[in-house]
């Protein structure tokens, strides 16, 4: 056994190390140095055009209205089909 000489040792370490990770890892020259590069090269942020003039807006209008009908219409069309599916003769489901 190490005696209470160890004991405060194991205690100091034990609380003192996670503290100073995170002074280390979480302090802001940390994060200029290491991160703040990397975050752009891999995630770059996404280039969106937004449109300034009235005409743009509304053909911006009118593609993002005629996207959401064709999603609405491709999940009526596959709520339609499922509800065939289930109503058929050689189905094993019940509705």
């Amino acid at each position: 056994m190490g005696g209470p000489g160890l004991e405060v040792a194991k205690f100091t370490f034990y609380m003192f190390m996670p503290i100073g990770f995170m002074v280390y890892f979480g302090g802001p020259g940390f994060y200029e140095r290491y991160v703040a590069d990397e975050a752009f090269t891999f995630n770059p942020p996404p280039k969106r055009i937004v449109p300034s003039d009235t005409s743009e807006i509304n053909q911006a209008l009118q593609k993002f209205r005629q996207e959401r009908a064709q999603r609405k219409l491709l999940r009526q069309q596959g709520l339609e089909e499922s509800g065939n599916e289930a109503n058929s003769p050689g189905s094993d489901r019940k509705a």
